[in-house]
């Protein structure tokens, strides 16, 4: 009797700590996984928003809130990346924002040139590779998310998961949009060559692809459908005339502020999807 009651002492205290174990795992340490997906996708923007104020700025040198923008942007990013550090204890996430910091130490040191056209074209060639490693870290995250969700009900699991794929997608739109100007940018005269045509191309249709995804998003509510519609009239507006995006018919600081205009747009519908509750 006194060996069962050891036993079964032992198996309650095991089964105790395996929950308490999974219990300090159910966040992104600090944070939530959902705000987790966030901020890691809000990376992924500002590896373009930097790129873009840069080739800006080639032409545009005496522009000093883009300078400003550039600066303050420099730093989100290398204070988003320590809080993504400092909060997982995943070894795959370690590896993947190990990555994106040796990426950044070389596309940095483009950024702090005076704008030139020789880094300009660094810019354009480096600004994918850190793009992919930073979207790399995105999916880390979605992973060890999954693999620390706790609940035992198969539909809420499933639920979950697709929340945070359409916080990922959502948040995408906040780098399209501000890769769509860099590539408006990296087509002007002496930077421009096929592939750099072709990839103002890709951005313009999956941003539209992607906005089309969101729009039948079951996970939409009021707010989200106010705020999908603001957006949508925006790009309508570009999209029934595309000829001058991919024509060069946009002043420099129009094409930046209208990138500027639709992350701002996309932000806010990804902060409302962070905060969607599944029941």
């Amino acid at each position: 009797m006194k060996k069962y009651i050891t036993t079964s002492a032992f198996t309650f205290m095991l089964f105790l700590g395996m929950n308490l174990s999974y219990a300090q795992k159910a966040e992104y340490g600090a944070l939530s996984y959902n705000k987790a997906v966030n901020i890691s996708g809000k990376q992924r923007m500002l590896t373009q928003r930097m790129g873009k104020i840069y080739l800006y700025l080639l032409d545009n040198p005496d522009d000093f809130k883009a300078k400003k923008d550039l600066k303050i942007t420099k730093i989100i990013f290398e204070k988003q990346n320590l809080i993504l550090e400092k909060n997982t204890s995943s070894r795959v996430t370690q590896n993947r924002l190990k990555d994106v910091k040796k990426t950044w130490v070389k596309y940095k040191k483009f950024l702090e040139s005076v704008p030139n056209k020789e880094d300009a074209v660094k810019i354009i060639h480096t600004n994918s590779t850190i793009l992919k490693y930073a979207n790399s870290v995105v999916n880390a995250i979605i992973l060890e998310s999954k693999g620390n969700n706790i609940s035992e009900d198969n539909y809420i699991k499933e639920e979950d998961s697709e929340l945070k794929q359409i916080i990922n997608k959502s948040g995408r739109q906040r780098m399209l949009s501000q890769r769509l100007a860099l590539y408006y940018f990296a087509n002007k005269p002496g930077l421009k060559n096929p592939n750099t045509q072709n990839k103002l191309k890709v951005v313009f249709k999956e941003l539209d692809d992607a906005l089309n995804d969101l729009l039948i998003c079951n996970f939409n509510n009021d707010r989200i459908d106010e705020a999908l519609g603001d957006v949508m009239e925006r790009w309508e507006t570009i999209k029934t005339n595309k000829e001058r995006l991919f024509k060069q018919g946009y002043n420099d600081l129009e094409i930046y502020k209208l990138s500027n205009d639709l992350t701002k747009t996309f932000n806010k519908i990804t902060n409302f999807y962070e905060k969607v509750r599944v029941e």
